[in-house]
């Protein structure tokens, strides 16, 4: 779940990208899993899915590499932009948290795309030969 302000607005990188609306500063979490608005699902379920939901779950979930699991989360935070060069959050395992967290790398101005690698939280996107994932 987004740790702060932020909201959904049209990106110049993919689609819908995900913008501060307060500046954030460095070293700030960004998103922490939050079971209320992070729904967890096993791969095997997903599999099982009528097309448009195992759509939905390819498109805006991520295969976590901590559990394995598909998490899918229902706030603004499934529109974050992938970036490997610029990206913005760090991910990082927190102690005590069951997902890794978002962590601005630097401050992040108001109106600021926010972005992170999904090489560093995705398994699917860890291995990956995806064109996108290489900027």
């Amino acid at each position: 779940m987004l740790t702060v302000k932020a909201s959904a607005q049209p990106s110049k990188i993919q689609g819908i990208g995900l913008f501060a609306d307060e500046k954030i500063t460095k070293g700030a979490i960004t998103w922490k899993f939050n079971p209320r608005f992070d729904i967890i699902f096993d791969p095997e379920e997903v599999k099982q899915m009528p097309p448009e939901q195992r759509q939905l779950i390819d498109h805006y979930a991520y295969l976590s590499t901590t559990t394995g699991k598909y998490i899918y989360s229902i706030d603004n935070s499934r529109f974050t932009n992938h970036s490997s060069v610029n990206n913005n959050v760090d991910v990082v395992a927190l102690p005590g948290e069951p997902e890794t967290c978002g962590v601005a790398n630097r401050d992040i101005e108001k109106g600021e795309e926010i972005l992170v690698n999904y090489r560093a939280f995705d398994r699917d996107d860890e291995i990956s030969q995806e064109e996108y994932l290489n900027s």
